[in-house]
């Protein structure tokens, strides 16, 4: 019984192994690229998602008119704080996405009727007249 299990040769080669972990090679460097692109995608519609709620935090309070100091409640990572200053109302969204010059889906995104590009950060403000600007 032992001689027939020393003489068994079963299990791998190295060229076996070695051609494994060269197709693994070639799964993650395609994959890569993929990943990061669509990383980039996500923090993009971060910057949507937070410059739309700061623009819809402005116009109410620029609609509801009794605010007359910083407003902390809605405050994040990415949204300042809304101040009040001389008739109007302010906020500053600080970008999520690595690259600042571009967003990768290369179109302008209309928020509130008004075009708005990649930037590293967008001031939304707003008097209390209800008109509201993002720049």
């Amino acid at each position: 019984m032992f001689k027939k299990l020393k003489n068994s040769k079963k299990g791998f080669t190295l060229a076996e192994l070695l051609i494994v972990v060269a197709i693994i090679g070639v799964l993650v460097a395609i994959s890569i690229p993929i990943f990061s692109a669509q990383l980039e995608k996500a923090r993009e519609a971060t910057d949507q998602a937070n410059i739309r709620n700061a623009y819809a935090e402005v116009t109410a309070a620029c609609l509801a008119d009794n605010q007359t100091e910083s407003d902390e409640t809605n405050k994040t990572d990415q949204i300042s704080a809304i101040t009040y200053k001389d008739g109007t109302y302010s906020c500053t969204v600080t970008a999520t996405q690595s690259d600042k010059t571009k967003w990768e889906s290369g179109t302008t995104v209309t928020i509130g009727g008004q075009p708005v590009n990649a930037a590293a950060s967008w001031t939304i403000s707003g008097k209390k007249d209800g008109k509201v600007s993002i720049s």
